[in-house]
């Protein structure tokens, strides 16, 4: 209804709901409301959301060209991304394999890194899952059947959930990658963050450093 689309659009422009919070399709039914006012004021709101990133991406434009040591990036690696991924023999499957990424261009790296939701891979939406008990679940569906579903969240926890318990079962439209990365990798270290995902398998000596 008109009421709840509303509290939505409210909840948006006052921070209570943050843009990335909202899937696509809610996002889009916003943007392109019967209601010219309604469709205004979420386009302002979400416009603004996407400048934010693009900011960002601009801000750390720099990276690209910056000296970096991809063993200072293992240690970033290891300290941000093993939750979530799998390089080598460090970290843990749960987003998208990012083990070969000799034919991804850090510029991609880069974007990947800053604004995860821009581009999301079919497998990797993240799911939200609310139990008739209460209980609150997001991960990945890494597998289903006519009587359960399993999620696979960070640090490779799974979790299989009964149909018959579920209440709700949303697919967010977004990655379980959170946003926000800048916030706790400065310029410097994304440098050795890509140039590590670039040649982590040449560091043990066998093969030059082929650069970034």
């Amino acid at each position: 209804s008109d009421a709840r689309t509303e509290i939505l659009v409210a909840a948006l422009e006052s921070g209570e709901l943050k843009p990335t919070e909202l899937d696509p399709v809610r996002a889009q039914r916003l943007t392109n409301h019967r209601q010219p006012t309604i469709r205004n004021r979420a386009r302002q709101v979400l416009e603004a959301a996407s400048a934010a990133r693009n900011t960002v991406l601009a801000a750390y434009a720099p990276v690209l060209t910056m000296a970096a040591d991809p063993s200072r990036g293992r240690l970033v690696f290891e300290k941000q991304c093993t939750t979530c991924h799998r390089v080598g023999d460090r970290g843990v499957n749960v987003g998208p394999d990012i083990g070969d990424t000799r034919t991804k261009t850090p510029d991609a790296l880069l974007t990947a890194i800053l604004d995860p939701n821009r581009a999301v891979d079919n497998n990797s939406f993240a799911y939200s899952v609310l139990t008739d008990s209460g209980k609150a679940y997001t991960g990945i569906i890494i597998s289903e059947t006519s009587s359960a579903i399993t999620l696979k969240q960070a640090e490779g926890k799974t979790e299989t959930i009964l149909r018959s318990e579920i209440e709700e079962l949303r697919n967010t439209g977004l990655s379980l990658m959170p946003v926000g990365f800048e916030k706790t990798i400065p310029p410097e270290q994304m440098a050795d963050l890509i140039s590590f995902l670039k040649n982590w398998r040449y560091l043990d000596g066998a093969v030059p450093l082929g650069g970034k």
